[in-house]
């Protein structure tokens, strides 16, 4: 076996062995959330969190709650069908308060526009460094677009005033510096 192989089998161990590989894949899926579930129900709910199986997810009103309760199976069927695997096993849907706010005036936007930020030369250093030993080009380039969407991700949702988790590291749209899975109200 040639070291390039050894090293990519142990990447592949160290992957599995810390249950990373099943969650690339669902943070892909949530990543591309519009994709999977539409443009319409995409503008109505978003993926705020993952815990287990189960993905919390911000909708618009409670009407959109009852329609997606209709679609539930159907959303987790794709979800899990984008995984390539089945990650997914329930949704949680709560009205996101800024939805709520938001659609009490008809003369301001529901979401700001936020412009998809662009990553500077020592973030694309940093992300390369950290995916520079993995052998295999195909997976190394994978996890690099994984990283990169999750970087502008964490970029995006800092712009929407979303704050880091002081326990977990996640980010979360609510006030306080814990997310609402670490203060206990979505276990």
């Amino acid at each position: 076996m040639s070291h390039p192989d050894l090293l990519r089998d142990i990447l592949d161990e160290t992957v599995d062995a810390l249950g990373l590989r099943e969650r690339l894949r669902a943070f892909r899926a949530l990543l591309n959330w519009e994709e999977v579930v539409g443009k319409t129900v995409a503008a109505a709910a978003q993926p705020e969190a993952l815990k287990g199986g189960k993905v919390f997810v911000a909708v618009k009103s409670n009407a959109w709650i009852q329609e997606l309760r209709f679609q539930q199976q159907t959303i987790l069927q794709r979800l899990n069908e984008y995984a390539g695997v089945p990650i997914f096993t329930e949704l949680v849907f709560r009205v996101n308060p800024r939805w709520r706010k938001s659609s009490a005036s008809a003369a301001r936007p529901e979401e700001p526009n936020v412009a998809e930020p662009e990553l500077d030369a020592s973030a694309f250093a940093q992300l390369h460094t950290l995916t520079e030993p993995i052998a295999d080009a195909e997976m190394r380039a994978k996890v690099t677009e994984y990283l990169v969407a999750y970087r502008r991700l964490v970029l995006i949702r800092k712009q929407q005033g979303w704050r880091e988790c002081s326990r977990c590291g996640c980010y979360h749209p609510g006030e306080g510096s814990e997310c609402p899975f670490c203060r206990g109200e979505l276990t």
